[in-house]
C-alpha cells in the first residue's frame, strides 16, 4: 500500500458510551496499569513508585503528533489551572510510542511549550510496549514515504488518571472536557489512602470497538486495509486509517469504494480489524 494519512488517535479500553468510567462516590480502582520503570526526559532512569503520594495523568502520544497529543497538553494546561491549589498534588507523564525519534532532549524541548507539570517518558522499544500493554492501549507506526516524516504513529489518545497509591482510578477519552477532568481529579485526591502499592504492570484484556467506513484500499498479499471511517466514540475521530485485519480471507469479498463494518479490536498493545462485511448503498 502506498501512503496514508496516519490515524490521530487511539484510545484504550473505552466502553461503548466511552467517556469515562468513574462512580459517583467512591472512586473504584481500574484494572489496568501497574508499577514500571522508564527513561525521563532528563536521561535519567524514572520509577512510577517515585510518585507515591501525588495523583497521576498518564498519556501515549509521540512529538511529531500533529493534533491528538498538542490538544492534550493544551487541555491539561487549563485543567492545572482550574486545579488551583491541587495542581501540586497532580504530575503529568507523557510517554513515547515513537522511541526512535523521541530522545530525551526532543521531549523535554517538546514539554517546554505547555504551561503543565509534566515529565516525558522514553525507553527501549520492549520497556514501552510493556506499558502500553499494561494499560490496553496500542499504537501503529504508519509508512509515509511520501512524506519527509516518512512514518507517522497511530495511537491511544486516552488519560488516566492514578491515584496516590499508583492504582489506575479513571480512564478519560480524549474527547472529555477540562470540567470533567478536573472533578476526577478532585474525587481521586479525595479518596482515601488504601497503602496498598499498585501491582506490577500487566497487559490488560481486549476491547472492541464498531468500525463503519468506505474503503480506499485493500492489500490483500499484506492482509491490511485502509478505511475512510465514521468516529468511533471515545476511541477515534473520523479520518483515515490502515488497519490489519485478523484474517486475509475476510478482504476477499472487498473492494475499493465498498461501505463496510467491522470490529476494531485492541489488546495486548496490538489492534486489528474483525468481523468484516459489506453494506449496501441506501
Amino acid at each position: 500500500m502506498k501512503t496514508w494519512r496516519a490515524a490521530a488517535a487511539f484510545v484504550l479500553l473505552a466502553t461503548a458510551a466511552a467517556c469515562h468510567r468513574q462512580a459517583a462516590a467512591t472512586v473504584p480502582v481500574l484494572p489496568i496499569g501497574g508499577d514500571f520503570a522508564l527513561t525521563d526526559h532528563n536521561g535519567q532512569r524514572f520509577e512510577l513508585a517515585s510518585l507515591r503520594g501525588r495523583a497521576v495523568l498518564i498519556f501515549f502520544g509521540y512529538t511529531f503528533c500533529p493534533d491528538a497529543c498538542p490538544t492534550t497538553l493544551s487541555k491539561l494546561a487549563s485543567v492545572y489551572r482550574k486545579l488551583g491549589p491541587d495542581a501540586k498534588r497532580v504530575k503529568t507523564l507523557y510517554i513515547s510510542v515513537d522511541p526512535q525519534r523521541d530522545t530525551p532532549a526532543v521531549l523535554k524541548a517538546d514539554l517546554s511549550n505547555f504551561d503543565v507539570d509534566a515529565l516525558g517518558l522514553t525507553g527501549t522499544k520492549p520497556e514501552i510496549d510493556a506499558v502500553v500493554k499494561a494499560f490496553g492501549a496500542a499504537y501503529e507506526i504508519v509508512p509515509m514515504p511520501n512524506s519527509a516524516a516518512k512514518y507517522s504513529v497511530a495511537h491511544t489518545t486516552s488519560l488516566y488518571a492514578l491515584d496516590a497509591n499508583g492504582h489506575t482510578r479513571i480512564e478519560f477519552a480524549y474527547e472529555a472536557p477540562v470540567d470533567e477532568i478536573v472533578d476526577g481529579l478532585r474525587a481521586i485526591l479525595a479518596q482515601p489512602a488504601t497503602g496498598a502499592a499498585a501491582p506490577a504492570v500487566v497487559a490488560a484484556g481486549p476491547v472492541v470497538h464498531q468500525l463503519t467506513g468506505r474503503v480506499l484500499e485493500v492489500d490483500v498479499e499484506d492482509g491490511r486495509i485502509a478505511v475512510e471511517h465514521e468516529p468511533i466514540p471515545g476511541f477515534m475521530n473520523a479520518m483515515t486509517s490502515e488497519f490489519p485485519v485478523k484474517d486475509r480471507k475476510e478482504l476477499d469479498h472487498v473492494s475499493r469504494g465498498d461501505t463496510i463494518s467491522g470490529r476494531l479490536v485492541t489488546s495486548g498493545g496490538e489492534l486489528w480489524l474483525e468481523g468484516i462485511r459489506t453494506q449496501q448503498p441506501k
